[in-house]
């Protein structure tokens, strides 16, 4: 299995490939400010994969197959080490693939989601520090994070319209729809779903 780095970064080469363009066309783009880069501390041009991806989508680019990556990401926020600990383990043996973090709080959860975005993001409302429905304002402020999908919970039932209005793609009550909440992370996990 290819490391983290390998698969996040690509070189101008690759983009070379993936775009069928020469180097003096990437290195144009790039001067133009029409992509996201970074130089290596050799002076080489590299993109962060999701960088990439994102920047595409934003001006309406179709994705080239490269770039639809086959990783999905999870974060899982929660203030309970019991919850993160049962989430994490259920779905790493359903979808042993997926790349799983956690974080307990929501100010922990806003850092991670800045350093790397997540695709989904599973989140309990209720937690110290930063509450989920602050998160989920912080997210939707955030073009860049437009495309992660919310799936919320709580063990209050009252918090589902009020989470849903929000942004949140779907509420879960904490404990009782864990058989629900793992099927929506597979639908939201498929090929194609849209957040």
């Amino acid at each position: 299995m290819a490391d983290e780095e390998s698969t996040e970064v690509l070189s101008t080469g690759d983009l070379c490939r993936m775009f069928k363009v020469n180097r003096v066309t990437v290195n144009d783009w790039v001067a133009a400010e029409k992509l996201p880069e970074f130089k290596t501390l050799g002076g080489h041009l590299r993109f962060r994969r999701g960088e990439l991806a994102r920047f595409l989508k934003e001006r309406g680019v179709p994705l080239p197959p490269e770039l639809k990556s086959a990783v999905t990401r999870i974060l899982i926020v929660d203030d309970e080490p019991s919850i993160l600990n049962t989430l994490s383990r259920r779905i790493r043996a359903r979808h042993p693939a997926a790349v799983v973090d956690t974080a307990d709080n929501g100010v922990d959860a806003i850092l991670k989601i800045g350093a790397k975005f997540p695709d989904i993001l599973i989140l309990d409302l209720i937690m110290p520090k930063m509450d989920g429905m602050e998160v989920i304002r912080r997210l939707h402020a955030n073009p860049h994070a437009a495309d992660i999908k919310i799936l919320a919970m709580s063990g209050y039932t009252r918090d589902a319209a009020e989470v849903l209005k929000a942004g949140a793609h779907a509420f879960f009550r904490k404990g009782s729809d864990l058989a629900d909440l793992l099927a929506a992370l597979a639908a939201a996990m498929a090929p194609g779903v849209k957040a």
